[in-house]
């Protein structure tokens, strides 16, 4: 099971919860092998050549490997050629978090308020190129309004500077919101998915708000080289299926906010066309790329 990411992050325990927990129904030891590096191109390229007999199988986030397709203007593999898509597993709500200051309390005061200050404002992401970015740029494209775009060096030091109000809204992975939310340091005004968070009960979802092409998530998941055996990956659907009611792997789900999010691999090429689909236009529509 490769995963592109160093070790001890989210998507790496996730990868190695769900690994022992896959481990136990197909009775044999799952391997996890980090291959960090490049923006996750090292890994996706290593999985992309490797040989399709289902010995090999990539965990990451499918909605980057979606747009990661665009960004690069001599990307090093396409997403309908290489690789065949076996289950999606989970989702990583993101949430539009602003500095405790500014005087907007819900998602359209905010969209009020940066309209009447259209290009004063600045918006922070973890690194360029990264859904938390692609996210912000999606809602300025959607809603009319501009922001300056400040990448940081990783997760900590954007939301160090939200707080401190050096910047003043970014697009987070909700879990890291509650207790400066609660603290009254940020506000989150919507998030993704389908329902609210049981830590955030109080903050509604942008379907709800009625602004659902605001939304998006990471969406964690399972493929495997192109051409890999349909037999092969439907004993890997099954699999993946009764692994993910194992009570650890549940457990760790909840406990971090991620919300359990299984499917098909032929439900799962249908995501991941629709998400390169949308990646592809906002990116060709505003010439971003990371190169």
């Amino acid at each position: 099971m490769i995963v592109p990411y160093l070790a001890g992050g989210v998507t790496d325990v996730m990868a190695r919860q769900f690994s022992r927990a896959l481990g136990k129904v197909l009775k044999q030891q799952i391997i996890v092998e980090n291959k960090a590096g490049a923006n996750t191109l090292i890994g996706t390229q290593a999985v992309a050549h490797a040989a399709p007999n289902g010995n090999t199988l990539f965990f990451t986030d499918l909605s980057l490997l979606s747009y990661n397709a665009h960004l690069y203007k001599n990307p090093p593999y396409n997403l309908a050629r290489d690789f065949t898509p076996v289950a999606s597993v989970a989702a990583i709500p993101l949430g539009l978090a602003i500095n405790g200051s500014l005087p907007a309390n819900t998602l359209d005061e905010f969209i009020a308020y940066a309209k009447a200050n259209q290009g004063k404002l600045n918006y922070a992401s973890a690194a360029s190129g990264g859904l938390p970015h692609l996210g912000m740029e999606n809602f300025k494209a959607e809603t009319g309004i501009e922001m300056t775009h400040v990448p940081y060096k990783g997760g900590v030091a954007a939301i160090t500077d939200l707080v401190g109000g050096r910047v003043q809204a970014m697009l987070n992975d909700v879990s890291t919101s509650v207790g400066y939310s609660r603290e009254g340091k940020m506000k989150v005004l919507a998030i993704s998915g389908d329902k609210r968070m049981p830590k955030l009960s109080q903050v509604p979802t942008f379907a709800e708000l009625g602004h659902a092409n605001l939304a998006v998530s990471a969406i964690m998941g399972i493929v495997a080289p192109a051409g890999t055996p349909s037999d092969i990956v439907g004993i890997l659907e099954d699999a993946i299926r009764v692994a993910a009611a194992d009570p650890e792997v549940k457990e760790y789900l909840a406990s971090n906010n991620l919300a359990m999010q299984l499917s098909t691999g032929s439900k799962l090429k249908q995501t991941m066309q629709a998400e390169e689909k949308r990646w592809r236009t906002l990116v060709a529509r505003l010439g971003i790329t990371v190169d």
